[in-house]
């Protein structure tokens, strides 16, 4: 009996020593990333970071917040803040896009002409084009003309229409199908494409598809509109720092961007949702292969575009850039790893993937 009693004891006190090893290990994890996270506001003009990291295999989840949500009061930025999520929002009209070629009401072999048939040279653009950014299609937010349209009125609500004609015959970035080039008016001509088939609005499309049925209560698109909703931090800058801290999170009517950049989040509810992004919940299987493989190289440094989503190393996701705000959201199914990140202020020469803090997160989890 003593015998037995000393082995029981001594597996209990070695399953004691790694239990609290593997505490110590989170510990140290956490701290590391915290300092990381911390260094960024001390050492830039970022006013405060809400960054969300979840790695349930390895028993680690952080839900973190640095810096200040308003640089008047200097109230401390909260993590669990709504805030402009940009072109994330490309993946949800992307998304909405695809579930009409599951259901075969398109097809992304169609050429636009069949949609739009006076858009210039439509019948060279496929609709997998649209999604991939190899259209060709000139950006209408690069436009010098659209960019003092902003300048001199913020508050202007703007229609899908105006916003592609600033795609002309002559501005194509090159030959539709050849080449990669980020463009905000493919996204905006997928939302016509998507309203022009159901009837219905993308607002009402991304309510049915995506917020509903994973019940994101803090999540909304903003089809128009200045101010945003919910618990939210002040949004400076729109591109430079400026010592005045202007409030560029609510200036700009949202329309500008509407399709290409108009929803608003929470770091808990968008890591919901890139997490089903990426494991296949709003499409099928098949479907959903294809959107995840089917890679072209792009303008950032290690990153891959596929069907309106991004790719960088074994993670998908997006990026955003907006007045006010940049965040990025990833999901690694190899790694079962969501990380949110995102800014209250836009920094053209800083945002949450170039701080480098997506790779040291990474590093730091599975080194």
């Amino acid at each position: 009996m003593k015998s037995r009693f000393f082995v029981a004891l001594a597996v209990m006190i070695v399953l004691i020593s790694c239990s609290r090893k593997d505490t110590d290990s989170t510990v140290e994890k956490e701290l590391q990333i915290i300092a990381a996270i911390d260094s960024v506001v001390n050492n830039t003009h970022v006013p405060g970071i809400a960054a969300g990291i979840w790695a349930p295999d390895l028993n680690f989840g952080l839900l973190y917040s640095s810096g200040f949500s308003d640089l008047t009061t200097n109230a401390p930025m909260d993590a669990g803040m709504v805030f402009r999520i940009g072109s994330n929002t490309k993946t949800m009209t992307n998304t909405v896009l695809l579930r009409l070629v599951d259901e075969e009401l398109v097809s992304l072999e169609d050429k636009l002409s069949v949609y739009l048939p006076d858009f210039p040279r439509a019948g060279e653009i496929t609709i997998d084009m649209l999604c991939n950014m190899r259209s060709g299609i000139h950006n209408y937010s690069e436009d010098t003309v659209y960019q003092q349209m902003m300048v001199d009125d913020p508050a202007r609500v703007w229609q899908y229409e105006e916003l592609i004609s600033f795609a002309t015959d002559e501005n194509y970035d090159f030959p539709p199908g050849t080449d990669f080039h980020y463009s905000n008016t493919n996204t905006i001509l997928i939302a016509i494409i998507v309203e022009q088939m159901t009837g219905k609005t993308l607002k009402s499309l991304i309510n049915e598809i995506i917020i509903e049925p994973l019940g994101l209560t803090s999540t909304k698109y903003y089809s128009d509109g200045v101010m945003l909703d919910g618990y939210h931090p002040t949004g400076y800058y729109s591109g430079s720092y400026d010592s005045l801290h202007p409030d560029f999170g609510e200036y700009y009517d949202v329309s500008w961007a509407g399709p290409a950049g108009g929803a608003a989040s929470t770091a808990q509810e968008l890591a919901q949702y890139v997490t089903a992004l990426v494991d296949g919940t709003f499409l099928s299987d098949e479907l959903q292969q294809r959107r995840l493989n089917e890679l072209f190289a792009c303008s950032r440094p290690g990153f891959d575009y596929c069907l309106g989503i991004l790719k960088y190393n074994t993670y998908y996701g997006h990026t955003g850039s907006i007045p006010g705000f940049t965040s990025i959201m990833l999901y690694s199914p190899e790694k079962n790893c969501t990380m949110i990140i995102w800014f209250n202020c836009q920094l053209t020469d800083l945002t949450p993937y170039s701080s480098g803090l997506p790779d040291f997160i990474d590093e730091v989890l599975f080194k």
